[in-house]
């Protein structure tokens, strides 16, 4: 589910007398915000790890060779089953 397309938006003096429940709301991952003032752009709220989250994706996915390599090991995938798995990390089987 996007973030973008679920925003609850408030106005500025909205925001304001809610900020607490917001910032609270916002800072748990729980809601993002976008909150208008009259003539000006509007601004978002959203917690700092999901702003680092979105940081370090835009970073990966601005690098060509990043891209490039997760290309590579998409084409690469193979699956394994349950049983060669757990032998692989030296688990007997429980069965």
């Amino acid at each position: 589910m996007s973030i973008i397309s679920n925003l609850k938006t408030y106005t500025a003096s909205e925001a304001r007398d809610n900020l607490y429940e917001l910032i609270k709301s916002a800072a748990n991952g729980l809601e993002a915000y976008e909150i208008k003032l009259r003539g000006e752009k509007s601004v978002i709220m959203i917690s700092k790890d999901d702003l680092e989250s979105w940081a370090e994706t835009f970073d990966i996915l601005s690098n060509k060779k990043e891209i490039e390599a997760i290309r590579r090991a998409k084409k690469l995938r193979k699956t394994v089953s349950h049983g060669k798995l757990m032998k692989s990390l030296g688990i007997e089987n429980a069965d």
